[in-house]
């Protein structure tokens, strides 16, 4: 449940969070899927301000409508997550965390960020999977941290640098059983790679460059991690090679998703 002053601790779920236009086409050559582990959540994604329930077993999407103020104006989002059965978010430009409707796309709650910066890319750590209590991370458009968010008081704080000259590209994704991973740019990454991060310190490890630019929204769901290009395609993506294979194309430019 979430309060005005922000959200409750969740309970650990189950729940988890395209190809690159501009660079090679999706990858055939991965491992066979292995059966999807139960979740009792569906896989929800963005585009700009629309939200989306995705279904990867039937393949298909659904709109649920625009995130819109009660005012009914709508706001674009540079971050989705979930928080326990919470879908969160981050305000076109990243200026406060909000909780979403699921139902409708309406915002629930705004919690203002500080310090005010451009922060983008959003995913949780279930309680129990790091730390006693849900972890909220975050990055900033072409900074070189990873960052945590206070969920109760809007406060984020550095956890520490990717190193080697990487810099924050588009999302985040907690793949749980696996770690934390992200799409970061710079250093050896040409244009766009996939890495592993350390969350406790923001260490990159990568294990794919040479990635387009086109690549956007990351998901851990299912214990999978998902990528969202901008021209539609949803892929699955091995965590050992990096290599992408189409899961469907629901023909929507996808920006953001949820693990």
């Amino acid at each position: 449940m979430l309060s005005a002053c922000g959200f409750s601790t969740p309970a650990s779920s189950p729940g988890g969070g395209g190809d690159d236009g501009e660079g090679p086409a999706p990858d055939a050559s991965v491992d066979a899927k292995e059966p999807d582990a139960p979740v009792n959540l569906p896989l929800f994604a963005a585009s700009n301000q629309m939200i989306y329930q995705l279904d990867v077993d039937l393949e298909t999407s659904t709109l649920i409508g625009p995130v819109r103020t009660s005012g009914g104006s709508s706001v674009p989002v540079d971050g989705l997550a979930l928080y326990g059965h919470t879908l969160i978010g981050l305000s076109d430009g990243g200026a406060e965390l909000i909780s979403i409707d699921k139902d409708d796309g309406s915002i629930l709650t705004e919690t203002p960020l500080t310090p005010a910066g451009s922060w983008g890319g959003l995913t949780v750590i279930p309680a129990g999977e790091l730390e006693a209590t849900a972890v909220v991370l975050s990055g900033m458009a072409n900074d070189g941290k990873l960052y945590r968010i206070d969920p109760n008081t809007g406060v984020v704080t550095a956890v520490g640098p990717f190193t080697n000259s990487y810099r924050f590209f588009s999302d985040l994704a907690w793949v749980k059983g696996e770690g934390l991973f992200a799409t970061l740019t710079g250093g050896t990454c040409a244009d766009v790679c996939f890495a592993k991060l350390d969350p406790a310190t923001g260490a990159a490890t990568v294990f794919r460059s040479n990635l387009g630019t086109n690549l956007y929204g990351l998901s851990g769901y299912r214990g999978t991690l998902w990528a969202f290009n901008n021209a539609g395609p949803v892929l699955t993506v091995n965590l050992t090679t990096g290599l992408m294979a189409m899961a469907f194309d629901p023909q929507v430019p996808w920006t953001e998703a949820a693990q």
